[in-house]
């Protein structure tokens, strides 16, 4: 594992406790788990709470590595501009049998050219800084878990690197192992679904432009009213050709996405603080129809609402809960009719 200042301590102690286990589970040495940074010397991790000690420098590294990720964390921007690291990032990777990265640590491997052309996943807040970057040569999946790509395995954000870590001691040891220690963690070995369903960043914020503005708004006050293109031209005060084309430029997305993305995430916060019924769910969010909402789910997040409630539900869910979520919409609406992000 390559380390470097303010790097996430979860990324770097998360997948290398999968491999340890796998030692302690069989009783044999199946792994020699070791950190390092470029100069050997111990590292901040961010928060500033304790230093990590790397086991030894980059230039102590074996001729041959079976596995060498890097982890990531609010150092990553530094380390992609180290010249130092990222040269010894390309010297080591004819070395490594398998590359890879944790959470941000796909920004250093992206730096270092190694995986220029690879398909890479990483956290879904850097997916959408990177994709906004011009002639990117790397596809970024801004919803998987983890993702290979020839000898490369990419992971989305903190936590994803153990699910990365129990896929390569699958890959190597076998099924039984991989849900041995999954089991031992208190884990699932697959998660259902992406990481779509850990973001509740809506793809297209609150504008400045108040005529688009306006028709943000009256998706927000009714998600299931009439939302029909003929009657949003109206609210804006514009033609219908002149309103999906200046919504789509201001805001990057289409009416229909943006619709459709106001009513998932309606339907996401009630499904995590109320315990009502899925049919009043999928009314209150515009869906209309309970198979209406399921399918945008399975579509965009590889959940159902079933599924999502049970890996996000409050345990103290109850029916004093919900006119609290239902403030929580209104405030933010208040906050989008003020130009202020909703989400």
């Amino acid at each position: 594992m390559l380390v470097y200042p303010q790097v996430a301590s979860v990324d770097v102690s998360g997948p290398l406790e999968v491999f340890g286990l796998a030692n302690f589970l069989t009783g044999q040495r199946l792994y020699q788990p070791i950190t390092a940074s470029v100069d050997g010397v111990p590292v901040p991790v961010a928060g500033g709470f304790l230093k990590l000690e790397p086991t030894c420098s980059c230039a102590d590294l074996p001729d041959r590595i079976d596995t060498l990720l890097v982890a990531g964390g609010p150092g990553c921007f530094a380390a992609s501009e180290d010249a130092a690291l990222l040269a010894w990032l390309q010297r080591l990777e004819p070395r490594c049998a398998r590359m890879g990265s944790v959470c941000t640590g796909s920004t250093v491997l992206l730096s270092s050219g190694v995986v220029e052309g690879r398909k890479i996943a990483t956290h879904w807040l850097e997916a959408m800084r990177l994709q906004s970057e011009p002639g990117l040569a790397t596809e970024v999946d801004r919803d998987a878990i983890f993702v290979q790509s020839g000898k490369f395995w990419t992971s989305a954000g903190m936590m994803a690197g153990v699910d990365l870590a129990l896929a390569l001691i699958e890959r190597d040891q076998g099924r039984a192992l991989a849900l041995d220690i999954a089991r031992f963690m208190v884990l699932v070995l697959r998660r259902d679904g992406g990481q779509s369903q850990f973001s509740s960043q809506l793809l297209a914020e609150a504008t400045e432009d108040p005529q688009i503005r306006k028709v943000q708004s009256r998706i927000w006050e009714d998600p299931g009213g009439d939302l029909s293109l003929e009657s949003l031209a109206t609210v804006a005060g514009m033609s219908k050709r002149s309103l999906g084309r200046r919504f789509a430029a201001v805001t990057g997305t289409t009416l229909s996405q943006y619709i459709e993305d106001v009513r998932l995430n309606i339907a996401r916060r009630l499904l995590e603080v109320s315990t009502q019924r899925m049919e009043m769910i999928a009314f209150k969010a515009g869906f209309g129809t309970t198979t209406s909402m399921r399918r945008a789910f399975a579509r965009r997040l590889g959940v159902s609402p079933n599924q999502y409630r049970k890996n996000f539900g409050s345990a103290e869910q109850g029916p004093g809960r919900t006119p609290r979520i239902e403030d929580g919409l209104r405030m933010d609406l208040e906050n989008l009719v003020n130009g202020k992000s909703a989400w």
